[in-house]
């Protein structure tokens, strides 16, 4: 009988503590976890095999997946997959994926090629600007550490978009664009977004149609506040100019805010990203790229459409569930917390049972 494959859903294997991220210490507990528990973990390509129906797995197996290709996954996981006879898939962001060459990891400390202070910091992921702003960074793999962990076959890397980009989705806002603490590190938005305009409601990128602010709101904006940061943050700490703005702001009716692109402009827009991505990932990595990963697990019928029209063989989202043979449209991950590997192995246990991926398929019809 064919299995269900459980797929686990990481992002950061460092010390700092945040929901996406997951300790050194914990993420080694939770390989052991999968050891002892009997469950072999699989690459990228038995995966798509599986989900695609095409070669359907058996046993107790599990996909280890790391989302948007954070550099603390060749520091820290990739030389601890190794060490425990794990693989591994990361979904890595394809703009944000640099050329800064190989960086010196867990392995070299351990093998004496590098001191320990050597290794690049992922564990501090703010840093506070000369404004008094703190900002989220984050320190993103290289196309050569990427090469050397697929060389290694133990870690493959896939698309998970060209931006990671958010979207404004519609003209209700709240409050103006201003300087301010970034507490995400995929908080951009793709469309125009100048200080002293409205900060709309925004959405992923390639799961909502784009609000489009209209010039006559942009220029005001451009008329009232400086476009240089420093300038902008000294327009701001004036409570009565921002209020002023603000009010000018919101006599514009909604008609004259913005429009909404056309399904054709929304279409254009994602087969460009997705296109981009697959072609970035195949020139740097020198094969043909089949998966996916949605930022933010969020889709359309129409975006799942152009991806299987770019070859595109397996949609992963970010939905707990079962994975069947066959289930290669919408792969189900689940979080891998910061919890004991006691824990994990009850989640992983129970996405592998096979008479729920039968459920789930039944469902499904």
């Amino acid at each position: 009988m064919a299995s269900s494959l459980p797929v686990l859903m990481y992002h950061c294997v460092n010390r700092f503590p945040d929901p996406l991220s997951v300790s050194p210490e914990r993420f080694e507990e939770h390989l052991r976890a999968l050891t002892t528990a009997g469950f072999r973990t699989v690459s990228l390509a038995e995966a798509v095999g599986h989900l695609t129906g095409k070669a359907p797995l058996r046993g107790k197996v599990a996909c280890i997946t790391f989302d948007d290709g954070y550099l603390d996954n060749w520091i820290n996981a990739f030389p601890l997959l190794r060490r425990h006879g794990h693989k591994a898939v990361v979904f890595a962001v394809a703009e944000r994926i640099g050329r800064s060459g190989l960086r010196p990891n867990r392995d070299d400390v351990d093998a004496g090629r590098a001191r320990p202070e050597e290794l690049p910091d992922v564990d501090t992921p703010f840093e506070t600007d000369e404004l008094g702003f703190r900002a989220r960074r984050a320190p993103f793999l290289s196309w050569d550490e990427a090469r050397a962990m697929e060389a290694s076959g133990v870690i493959d890397v896939s698309c998970h978009s060209l931006t990671h980009e958010s979207v404004f989705r519609g003209p209700e806002w709240g409050g103006l664009i201003r300087p301010y603490h970034r507490k995400r590190v995929f908080d951009v938005v793709g469309s125009a977004r100048i200080w002293g305009m409205p900060l709309f409601d925004t959405g992923p990128a390639l799961a909502t149609r784009a609000f489009l602010p209209s010039e006559e709101l942009l220029a005001l904006a451009r008329a009232e506040v400086p476009q240089e940061r420093t300038a902008a943050a000294e327009f701001f700490a004036d409570d009565r100019r921002a209020a002023e703005l603000e009010a000018r702001m919101a006599a514009i009716p909604p008609e004259r805010r913005g429009r909404l692109e056309t399904d054709e402009e929304y279409h254009a827009r994602v087969r460009l990203d997705l296109s981009q991505a697959k072609a970035i990932v195949e020139r740097e990595l020198g094969r043909p790229e089949h998966a996916l990963c949605w930022p933010w697990g969020a889709s359309t019928p129409e975006a799942r459409g152009l991806a299987r029209g770019l070859g595109f063989e397996a949609l992963f989202g970010t939905t707990p569930g079962p994975n069947p043979p066959g289930a290669a449209w919408d792969a189900r991950r689940f979080k891998a917390r910061d919890r004991s590997g006691a824990w994990l192995r009850s989640r992983i246990e129970l996405y592998s049972r096979p008479f729920l991926a039968r459920l789930y398929a039944l469902l499904r019809r």
